[in-house]
């Protein structure tokens, strides 16, 4: 298929993300918003979009679930090779029609940011020529939904503050963003969670396991009230926040 990649992580993930966090909690708030809005369309913005697994995924079944209404989703990565895998899926399932030729945002420092599918190999030596800080003055209060998957403990501390602010900024009034990954509670984590901890700073100091706590402090800062925690197969969270 050419350009398209693969990620197994995100095969294994997608699923349990849609069932239980947005197709379970987050789209049934935010269609529900929008209609009370006399709304019938959602935009979203997927930062750290990887390849594309859960690009296709999301999309395809939110226009199962939620056929009154109409997505735009915004695919975005710093890495070249990602943006091309998932402009091809799109393309091969037939979903140009909801998906936007992805963008490449970076976040704080874009060579350590990571990606949505985890591949964390391939995101040490990132080509992310064409990436581009990301202008928030064009999309301010443009999106009901922000995902970030994987990306917090797999990039440096200043990703996660540029997070925090695109979402501060990009929000609509009542929007969403959802974090998922693995996280420490009051600095401590499964054993698992610790060794992969330790493994990720071996590789790069500036990643880690982030502690829960922390990440609420930044998105507060920047207007985010925390809203729920989800645990998550495999030791993971999905952490959930909303513009006020």
């Amino acid at each position: 298929m050419g350009d398209i990649l693969e990620s197994p992580s995100a095969e294994r993930n997608k699923a349990p993300i849609w069932d239980m966090v947005l197709g379970r909690s987050i789209f049934p708030k935010l269609t529900a918003n929008a209609d009370a809005e006399k709304r019938v369309d959602l935009k979203v913005l997927e930062l750290a979009a990887g390849c594309g697994v859960h690009t296709e995924h999301f999309v395809m079944s939110f226009n199962k679930s939620f056929k009154d209404f109409a997505i735009e989703w915004t695919p975005s990565d710093p890495d070249m090779e990602a943006r091309l895998s998932i402009d091809a899926r799109a393309k091969a399932a037939g979903l140009q029609r909801y998906i936007l030729p992805s963008n490449g945002w970076a976040l704080g420092d874009a060579g350590g940011t990571a990606c949505g599918d985890g591949n964390s190999r391939r995101r040490q030596n990132a080509d992310v020529r064409g990436s581009e800080t990301a202008d928030f003055a064009q999309h301010l209060e443009k999106f009901d939904l922000i995902t970030c998957i994987n990306m917090i403990h797999i990039s440096p501390w200043s990703a996660t503050r540029g997070l925090m602010d695109c979402a501060g900024k990009c929000l609509r009034k009542g929007g969403m963003l959802v974090c998922y990954g693995p996280y420490k509670v009051g600095g401590t984590a499964t054993d698992s969670n610790m060794r992969f901890d330790q493994s990720l700073r071996s590789r790069d100091p500036s990643w880690g396991v982030r502690n829960i706590e922390d990440v609420c402090a930044v998105a507060d800062e920047n207007g985010l009230e925390f809203v729920e925690k989800i645990e998550m197969p495999a030791n993971n969270l999905s952490v959930v926040f909303r513009k006020n």
